[in-house]
């Protein structure tokens, strides 16, 4: 049954390998008060073993020390691939930002899941509000972050699509006024080109002009 139980988790681990490499990269260069994490880690596991080491070092140490740090990067990644899906969709960006935004954010998301994992559960305690907690039960903190986490979400992205729309908009007129400029310029060459014709007539019957009164005074200081 065991080896079921591992069989069955195996594709899991692989689904989240990305999100546990950045987690392990984390662990491996930052620091706490109390100490280095990778330390923190070690401690744990020596006392408890892998798996139970590693679940009390993400409740007592990780979790509340980044899971806020966590989230606001979650939001940071959906507005980076927001904003590069929208200008991909503008013919601005190449197709692989859009992979390297997508990747960015399903990444950060599972790290997310993996911290909402383990996230402790408020214990359940019998008191003399028990009635009222049952027929009212009150929201668990991880959901309520969670919440308020989509709702800004929601809010940049409802940002991020009216800034698009403005963008989108001004990119019309910039190619409408550059139509215009080159019409503009079109005219402006036929004008110099008539100029130039104008002048070359100019000098050129003002060189016969020359000529002929030349022509003219040879033949008065010629006798014959």
């Amino acid at each position: 049954m065991r080896f079921v139980r591992t069989l069955l988790f195996f594709p899991i681990l692989i689904f989240v390998s990305p999100a546990l490499l950045l987690l392990a990269l984390v662990i491996l260069i930052m620091d706490t008060k109390e100490g280095p994490l990778r330390v923190l880690l070690m401690d744990e596991v020596r006392a408890y073993g892998v798996r139970r080491g590693f679940e009390r070092f993400m409740k007592n140490v990780f979790i509340p020390t980044y899971v806020h740090n966590v989230q606001s990067f979650v939001l940071g990644a959906a507005g980076f691939l927001v904003v590069t899906v929208g200008l991909r969709g503008l013919g601005v960006l190449s197709l692989e930002l859009v992979y390297i935004a997508l990747a960015v954010e399903f990444t950060l998301l599972l790290m997310w899941a993996i911290t909402v994992y383990y996230t402790p559960e408020e214990p359940i305690t019998e008191s003399e509000d028990v009635l009222v907690h049952k027929t009212h039960p009150e929201p668990a903190i991880d959901v309520e972050l969670l919440c308020n986490g989509m709702k800004e979400l929601s809010a940049h992205l409802a940002l991020l699509e009216n800034r698009l729309r403005s963008a989108e908009s001004r990119f019309e007129q910039l190619g409408k006024l550059d139509d215009s400029i080159q019409g503009l310029a079109s005219k402006l060459d036929l004008i110099a080109s008539d100029q130039f014709n104008l002048r070359v007539k100019k000098e050129f019957d003002s060189l016969l002009t020359d000529l002929s009164q030349r022509t003219l005074m040879n033949e008065k200081s010629d006798p014959r």
